[in-house]
Formats: C-alpha cells, structure tokens, sequence
C-alpha cells in the first residue's frame, strides 16, 4: 500500500448479528436523530426511534439498534408525515 491507496476489507468477529434492514425512504431524519413509523393496531402508528447504519444495495439501510428484524415499517416515512399533518 502507498499514501493515497484505499482498500475494502472484511473483518469477521466472534459472533455474527442480525440486523434489520429497511428501505432507506423509511428512515426519517429529523432534528438529529432517525426514526421510523411503525404500526401500532390497524389505523395508528407510532414513531420510534433507531440508530441507522450502512447503506446497502439495492436502496436499503440498515438498522443498527431500534428496530428488530422482521419488523414492519412505514416504507415512506416523510410522504407518511406530511399526509398526516396536512390531516
């Protein structure tokens, strides 16, 4: 390697993880933090807050922390709050 050369590598720990990953519309990010709307009962929802991680492929994000996989979301966030507040 010299200055100025990137590389990409894999580090592979002691225990593997499962994280949820959703699309990257269905993170909302507002005053600092990031959050989803997930569904409550039939016709409410609530927004919860979650630690978002790497972009993937495919217009994916990952969700660090807050959400556990499997996990049902608003799959557009900002479109979802904006209906709502027009309402």
């Amino acid at each position: 390697m010299r200055p100025g050369m990137f590389a990409t590598a894999t580090f592979h720990g002691q225990r593997s993880e499962t994280r949820a990953a959703v699309p990257a519309t269905a993170i909302l990010h507002l005053h600092d933090r990031d959050w989803v709307y997930v569904p409550v009962n039939r016709n409410q929802f609530r927004r919860v807050g979650v630690v978002g991680g790497e972009m993937l492929p495919g217009n994916l994000q990952e969700v660090v922390s807050g959400l556990a996989p499997g996990g049902q979301v608003i799959a557009n966030a900002l479109e979802f709050q904006n209906t709502v507040e027009q309402q």
